[in-house]
């Protein structure tokens, strides 16, 4: 190759690169912008300034709460959903570590998840519970704590899951490329550890948040960019949503009609959006020319243009170090 077109090659390709990215980028905002994705309030209260949880009321279709991730003091924060603002408190006796989630129950019980565990080295990990106290205010309140330990080691966890049919508790790790579903036991235990078991299926990676819909048939998980609908039965993705761009997406709640659910991030002042859920259409068994059936699944949502641009983006990448292998070689 000509020396000068060698020179201008890699210039050329890290541009291309660049390109890709950037359109990526507005891909995922256009999608996000067209998701059904609408603001609703802000979380004003200046004690809320890492909102790591949410769940709506059983009771009150306004209400939700939160909590804070780690670095902040014990709370569970009751706001109006409407406006944004805190219209309760609770305050419990107890010192939290690392709480990553917040879920709710059939009864309507609140479950708090102390299971962040970054470093993946915790062995004080527990759930948390405590009735919901709706617009009050509750200090040095008395919780019930359950501590935990998994099977093969620490995991870092930031969804908890309760189905609101049957009350079966789920964990989902929060994995890098991949996460794993725990079942806790039915009947959780105050006094010595509760052994939490590995289930078959995979969830998609760095999930911070997820909710069973009212129904109890599916989860609705997402990462810091998309929300992904599971089957509980098996755990298989079979939908996705985009979400509204968010600083640092951790939160996510369905609503008690089952076809919205909220979306939060992280930060002061952070704001809650609203988005339209539709449960996907079941499998459907269609006639083969030979007279038996087969499985027809729809397609997951999502154009799927990032992923593709992300191959190319990636294919750029290795293209870029062949070349500086071969320039370097050919010097």
């Amino acid at each position: 190759m000509n020396p000068r077109h060698r020179r201008l090659l890699i210039p050329g390709l890290l541009v291309a690169l660049l390109v890709i990215v950037v359109v990526s980028s507005l891909a995922n905002k256009a999608d996000a912008a067209t998701s059904g994705g609408e603001p609703v309030s802000r979380l004003e209260d200046p004690r809320i300034t890492e909102s790591s949880g949410l769940v709506v009321s059983r009771t009150d279709d306004d209400l939700a709460y939160t909590i804070n991730d780690s670095g902040s003091a014990a709370a569970i924060y009751a706001v109006q959903i409407s406006t944004g603002a805190t219209v309760g408190t609770l305050t419990p006796v107890v010192t939290w570590v690392d709480t990553e989630a917040l879920s709710i129950d059939a009864d309507g019980t609140l479950w708090v998840a102390d299971t962040g565990d970054n470093d993946r080295q915790r062995s004080d990990i527990a759930l948390y519970s405590v009735p919901e106290f709706g617009r009050t205010d509750i200090s040095a309140a008395a919780v019930k704590r359950y501590p935990l330990t998994y099977p093969e080691g620490p995991r870092d966890v930031e969804a908890l899951v309760v189905n609101p049919r049957t009350d079966e508790k789920y964990l989902l790790t929060k994995g890098l490329l991949g996460g794993e579903v725990f079942a806790l036991p039915d009947d959780l235990v105050a006094d010595q550890p509760n052994r939490v078991t590995a289930l078959d299926g995979a969830v998609p990676g760095v999930i911070t948040d997820a909710a069973f819909t009212p129904d109890g048939r599916h989860v609705i998980a997402r990462n810091y960019s998309r929300a992904f609908v599971l089957d509980p039965k098996t755990w298989k993705e079979v939908d996705t949503i985009d979400l509204p761009p968010a600083d640092q997406g951790e939160t996510l709640a369905t609503e008690l009609g089952g076809k919205t659910f909220l979306v939060g991030s992280e930060g002061g002042g952070s704001p809650l959006f609203r988005v339209d859920f539709t449960a996907p259409t079941p499998e459907v068994a269609a006639t083969t020319p030979a007279g038996g059936t087969t499985t027809v699944t729809p397609p997951p949502g999502g154009s799927g243009f990032a992923g593709a641009t992300w191959f190319w983006a990636a294919l750029v990448i290795v293209l870029l170090g062949v070349v500086s292998a071969a320039a370097t070689h050919q010097r």
